[in-house]
């Protein structure tokens, strides 16, 4: 794996601006909803990162601010070295064919009016690459690397099951040969035996060419069979980030340590020590001063509620925001 920097995300902040009406119905003070609040990292080129975190975290909206499906309120994005929302008309068409996505739902992402041949050929139709006999190879080459056969070319989404119809959306999102694609929840929306399927066809198809890849998901046993680096976010903030080795072998933050008890234990005689939460994740139209987590956090102390805590790196390539992470 090259440990070239491909993406570098800078403090970036997606913030929702929201009026509440008071008791008289006028409006009263423009608030914000913070979605995303200051997340910084750095993809390598050939890796896969993993963002994880519990729904509502906010990982989604990073995930499409990178894809330049939202604008972020503040930050930059860099790829390559060049701010994705600073280019010029003709370099943007160029930067949306080598960053792609592929959304959770394989059934509302794809378009029921159009049959699979169209669905995958429609982002080399949008951008004018090549004739009709042209794309159509290129979709029946596509299709066969995804496992789906020719004679499937003319169906429609409805005709396909849950796990087809993700295949559709990974051979789509690979049309215009992307360097990068952003991975959001692939594999939530699956029947678990179908869900391993598809994550090795991932692997496979990132080997085959040359792919880098964002991985977000809520589920911490999919990211540690298919990431190398995780970020785990909690209300917006990245809370701690390290390689996947570093991260099972010797998590740091409690939010991480509920995660890992969250994973299901597949030995019904084995007894749980887990480390349940309490309480439900803080409005992030007005989340805690302090450290965002010190309000479910069990290891919570004075400065916890007062001053948030930097991400600080604990040991080479280890990044923990916790003031009190080595007291737990």
């Amino acid at each position: 794996m090259s440990e070239k920097e491909l993406l570098t995300v800078s403090n970036l902040k997606m913030y929702y601006p929201v009026r509440e009406r008071n008791k008289g119905g006028i409006f009263a003070k423009k608030q914000y909803v913070k979605a995303v609040d200051g997340v910084s990292f750095t993809v390598c080129e050939g890796q896969t990162f993993g963002i994880v975190g519990e729904s509502g975290c906010g990982k989604t909206t990073t995930g499409k601010m990178i894809v330049k499906l939202l604008t972020p309120s503040e930050g930059s994005i860099l790829y390559e070295g060049k701010d994705i929302f600073r280019l010029s008309r003709k370099d943007q068409a160029e930067m949306k064919k080598k960053i792609q996505i592929i959304f959770q739902d394989p059934y509302s992402s794809l378009d029921p009016r159009f049959t699979c041949g169209r669905l995958i050929a429609e982002p080399l139709a949008i951008h004018r690459i090549g004739g009709a006999d042209a794309r159509r190879e290129k979709v029946l080459e596509l299709m066969a690397d995804v496992g789906l056969g020719s004679d499937v070319y003319g169906r429609f989404p409805h005709e396909f099951s849950g796990g087809q119809r993700q295949r559709i959306g990974v051979a789509r999102a690979l049309a215009l040969n992307p360097s990068l694609i952003v991975c959001d929840e692939p594999v939530s929306a699956l029947d678990v035996s179908i869900q391993a399927k598809i994550l090795n066809l991932m692997q496979s198809l990132q080997d085959k060419y040359h792919l880098t890849y964002i991985f977000i998901s809520h589920n911490l046993s999919v990211v540690k069979h298919f990431c190398d680096r995780i970020a785990v976010m909690y209300l917006g903030k990245i809370v701690e980030l390290a390689d996947k080795n570093q991260l099972f072998r010797n998590f740091r933050h409690p939010y991480t340590d509920a995660l890992f008890d969250a994973i299901p234990i597949p030995d019904p005689d084995q007894k749980s020590m887990r480390n349940v939460l309490e309480g439900d994740i803080p409005s992030p139209l007005n989340p805690p001063s302090g450290c965002v987590f010190h309000t479910r956090c069990r290891h919570c102390g004075e400065i916890c509620e007062t001053r948030p805590p930097l991400l600080r790196e604990i040991e080479p390539g280890h990044l923990v925001a916790c003031h009190v992470f080595g007291n737990h």
